[in-house]
């Protein structure tokens, strides 16, 4: 055997075993979605070895290669017709970004139906080898865009406006790639991704384009094979209550805007500055440099928490800045709403005091920074806090609470109980 060819079937064997992992995952009963390529090829064939063992499930194919493999395996498929719903997709990306768990995806010429199936998911889990976790998205992967065929070559130029390097996909013989729904595809070239949530809603706002290979705030769990091993990585998103909301908590100067926009582009999660929401008769005290008092802070915290419910109630994940220096604050916008977690930004109150004084424009004057920290009750064990330090830049800072909050996830819950398969 050739090193190409031992490399090769390494690799496949990484794939498998990840593969295999995933798998269990499946339940009776369940609508499981299959993805498309290499590794997803490995989960239908551990899926088609569990049904022979008596496991049932129904499948939803993400493309005609998919579904002609399923049947040939003699797993029983269906559509969303019959069933609108899906408990759990299994399938590989092309890129994975450490810590978020974002998404390249649509190598395999499949993306657009991917990701419908994706969105119709309960769970996304992702099956990869080593080889494809990236620190940015894009680092090495091109992001697919599926495009028209009518007007594809101003749709192209639209999308090198943006910034990319964009190139028809072709097939050995030199014509274009055709996608399953009869489209083109174009791979886009960004280089590393700073805010690939943005980037996303970017290119969906392209005429003539249908849909990108970004997946963002999409996937949970991964799992990752490699020499080691199969290691699980979960999402910000596997939390106690989900979908998650963050309260970024700490005192004036902290960092608490900077961090939670950094958060909310790598994440592509809702913001609301939550300074914001103060009346304006709070506004002009802390102009006038008078701390408020907890009166004052009263229908401040009602709107934060109002905010946080609207969230809740849209089942959409969010992060908000608020200072919630005490217990009784922190109970009046957390109380007992499980998707809500605190994140207590801590730092020395030298540095702090020397952004306060670096910052221009701002109705927080630096004199009552002595008032904050007097009033500051740090977030005890009981509150779960995930606790940081403000000292390194934030974008590294919001790195740490990324891979935080997928270090505490509560790995042991279940997906959706499944329907019952008639």
């Amino acid at each position: 055997m050739s090193a190409g060819s031992s490399a090769d079937a390494d690799r496949d064997a990484l794939k498998r075993a990840a593969a295999e992992a995933a798998v269990e995952l499946v339940e009776d009963g369940m609508i499981v979605g299959l993805g498309t390529g290499s590794t997803a090829a490995f989960a239908v064939d551990a899926l088609a070895r569990r049904h022979r063992q008596g496991l049932r499930f129904l499948g939803i194919p993400t493309s005609e290669q998919t579904a002609v493999q399923a049947r040939e395996a003699g797993i029983p498929l269906t559509s969303f017709a019959e069933h609108q719903q899906i408990d759990l997709t299994i399938d590989g990306a092309d890129e994975v970004e450490r810590g978020t768990l974002n998404l390249i995806k649509g190598l395999g010429g499949a993306l657009l139906r991917e990701k419908i199936v994706a969105a119709a998911s309960r769970r996304l889990a992702i099956i990869v080898d080593g080889a494809k976790l990236v620190d940015r998205l894009g680092a090495r992967t091109p992001v697919p865009v599926e495009v028209l065929a009518f007007g594809l070559e101003a749709t192209q130029a639209s999308l090198e406006m943006l910034g990319a390097s964009a190139r028809l996909r072709l097939v050995p013989t030199g014509d274009p790639f055709v996608t399953d729904s009869a489209n083109r595809i174009l791979d886009c070239s960004f280089g590393p991704i700073a805010d690939p949530a943005r980037l996303e809603e970017r290119i969906g706002r392209v005429v003539g384009v249908v849909e990108s290979g970004l997946f963002i705030s999409r996937a949970d769990p991964v799992f990752v094979a490699d020499a080691a091993g199969v290691h699980r990585l979960d999402s910000a998103r596997a939390h106690r209550g989900s979908p998650p909301i963050l309260v970024v908590m700490g005192v004036s100067g902290s960092g608490k805007s900077t961090i939670a926009e950094e958060l909310a582009a790598r994440l592509g999660w809702s913001f609301e500055e939550g300074d914001a929401l103060h009346p304006e008769t709070n506004v002009a005290k802390m102009h006038a440099g008078i701390p408020l008092t907890d009166s004052d802070r009263q229908p401040w915290l009602e709107r934060v928490a109002a905010w946080i419910d609207g969230q809740r109630a849209k089942k959409q994940p969010g992060i908000i800045t608020c200072s919630a220096l005490k217990r009784s604050y922190r109970q009046i916008i957390i109380g007992d709403r499980p998707e809500v977690r605190l994140v207590y930004l801590r730092g020395d109150r030298d540095l702090i005091a020397q952004r306060l004084a670096g910052r221009k424009g701002h109705f927080m004057q630096t004199s009552l920074l002595r008032s904050q920290i007097d009033t500051l009750e740090e977030p005890g064990p009981e509150e779960d806090p995930l606790t940081v330090d403000v000292e390194p830049p934030a974008s590294q800072v919001a790195e740490t609470i990324i891979r935080l909050l997928g270090t505490s996830a509560t790995t042991s819950q279940s997906v959706a109980t499944p329907r019952r398969i008639e």
